[in-house]
């Protein structure tokens, strides 16, 4: 005598049949090749609103000015004066400056980023040898790579203030600091101010005719 499934196991056998065709191998999801294309690229959530000019003289120039200060020597006639972090409340303050330092450097390489709000110019707008914001905007465009790298350099010598700050190293802010110099030296030179002249020395001036 034949049995017949009752409708419980035959509603089972349907299940278990549907979940095996979901499984099969042949539906599953490929792997993209090396020449699959890619996908679109999604809208940023970013607004830029200030320009780098901004970020640069808010954040990044008094933040790298209280680096360079936070471990120096003066000498005056009074005699010669080591400055340094002692204390927690001091070290705070450099680890907070390079926090700063390194998220900025950041922040001035998010696309669509303009170099000036706009209505503004440049500091020293109308120098000889310095560029107009306008011209300097062209420049970083057409040599993006390079601003791109001078701000990378940037945020590792925050990243090595920060490190030194956590380690309490004065030796290490120094030599970041002098790494720092050539970082914002080379890029302004690049992109801010590429004519200009540096005066000479009086014992470097011409002989007069």
């Amino acid at each position: 005598m034949t049995k017949v499934p009752s409708s419980g196991a035959l509603l089972a056998l349907a299940c278990a049949a549907s979940l095996l065709a979901g499984c099969n191998p042949a539906e599953a999801p490929s792997v993209p090749g090396p020449n699959a294309a890619a996908a679109p690229a999604v809208a940023s959530d970013l607004r830029p609103t200030a320009g780098i000019q901004d970020i640069m003289a808010y954040m990044i120039d008094p933040a790298a000015d209280f680096l360079w200060e936070s471990v120096s020597t003066t000498v005056t006639e009074a005699g010669t004066n080591e400055h340094q972090p002692r204390t927690d409340e001091e070290w705070d303050q450099v680890r907070k400056q390079a926090i700063i330092l390194t998220e900025a450097a950041n922040l001035i390489m998010m696309e669509g980023r303009h170099v000036a709000r706009e209505g503004a110019k440049l500091e020293d707008h109308g120098t000889p040898g310095n560029l107009t914001a306008e011209e300097s905007e062209r420049e970083i465009k057409a040599n993006r790579a390079t601003f791109i790298s001078f701000a990378q350099a940037l945020h590792d010598v925050g990243k090595s203030m920060l490190a030194a700050a956590d380690t309490r190293n004065t030796q290490a802010i120094l030599d970041a600091g002098d790494t720092m110099d050539t970082v914002c030296e080379s890029c302004h030179l690049k992109f801010w101010y590429p004519g200009q002249k540096i005066p000479q020395f009086p014992n470097q001036a011409p002989e007069p005719k």
